[in-house]
């Protein structure tokens, strides 16, 4: 059978999609003093929150009666006092990040995007869509530098934290490649504004965490982008749209083949507690990308892309997982 030259790359160094509701848990802040929590059906769906879902997700139905809980805020020092709920989750469409997001307390941080021209007619949404996905990239970088502080703090091998700092370079340029291609097609020339960083960074959590958030933005989110980007930018009909895809999906190759990387040495390091936290991000719904919105930038069918989505689960994703968590 014939493998997929990313699934090669992710094997080397560690030798079905997602259903569109699942049940998951939602919660809702309450009073530290409050030690009861409302009954399921006296709550609103839209008062809740989901902890570490990627963007698209709502809560559909609440199933029963919440139970009380602490658990991190968003700046990573203080505990919310939390009434967490069974519910039945939907997703609303694939709009992840194509790369490595940045989470801060379950939600995904970007910078703003600033303009540096006079004041334009709106932009085309293909202009937009490249703007956008810049600001996704340069999100990339901040990923990437708080990645690196963790694994210094967990004694990392000089390899990984080397190609952790060549990854967040790569996405400068990502950022960069994006904003040019929006300019060319009539955006406004752009910039990232201040990162919406919180108060404190958090590089403290232990390594299980680390392990899993590695899973779940770099073995699953970034392995399938770089797989279905390759596929647009072989389709992509320009040619300097087809070049700066093509340079984005060897650089995201990459990038995933070392979430891999990471996560086997996490593995081999952290013993049962890693590897329950590594089975279980694997367990979680997987994240689906914004397909419409990379069709829209490259100019193809999406409905080509989608099949790309599903064959990158079956033909990378899925074998490489097994193998990871095999060996």
């Amino acid at each position: 059978m014939h493998k997929s030259p990313l699934l090669i790359a992710i094997l080397g160094p560690i030798s079905a999609c997602s259903k569109d509701t699942v049940d998951g848990k939602a919660c809702m802040e309450v009073a530290e003093e409050q030690t009861t929590c409302p009954s399921g059906a006296d709550v609103n769906p839209h008062d809740l929150f989901i902890p570490g879902k990627c963007g698209g997700w709502k809560v559909e139905e609440v199933k029963g009666n919440g139970t009380r809980e602490t658990m991190t805020g968003p700046d990573k020092t203080t505990q919310m006092h939390v009434c967490c709920y069974l519910a039945e989750l939907a997703e609303e469409g694939h709009d992840c990040s194509i790369g490595r997001p940045y989470f801060d307390g379950g939600k995904e941080l970007r910078a703003p995007l600033l303009s540096h021209d006079a004041p334009l007619p709106p932009a085309s949404a293909r202009a937009t869509a490249w703007a956008v996905a810049g600001s996704g990239e340069h999100a990339s970088v901040a990923a990437f530098a708080r990645l690196s502080l963790q694994l210094l703090r967990f004694g990392a091998p000089s390899d990984l934290l080397h190609d952790v700092h060549q990854a967040a370079m790569d996405e400068v340029s990502h950022a960069e490649i994006c904003w040019a291609i929006a300019q060319r097609f009539g955006a406004p020339r752009v910039s990232a504004g201040p990162f919406p960083f919180p108060d404190s960074i958090a590089v403290d959590a232990g390594l299980p965490a680390l392990a899993a958030a590695a899973v779940r933005e770099g073995c699953l989110a970034e392995t399938l982008g770089a797989h279905v980007v390759s596929v647009a930018a072989e389709l992509a009909p320009e040619l300097d749209v087809k070049s700066a895809l093509r340079n984005i999906a060897r650089e995201e190759a990459a990038h995933a083949v070392l979430s891999f990387r990471i996560v086997a040495w996490a593995l081999r390091v952290g013993g049962a507690a890693v590897k329950s936290a590594v089975c279980a991000a694997f367990a979680d719904p997987w994240p689906k990308l914004d397909v419409e919105e990379l069709a829209l930038r490259a100019n193809v069918d999406a409905a080509l892309l989608h099949v790309a989505s599903e064959q990158g689960v079956a033909d990378v994703i899925q074998p490489a997982a097994a193998a990871l968590l095999a060996a």
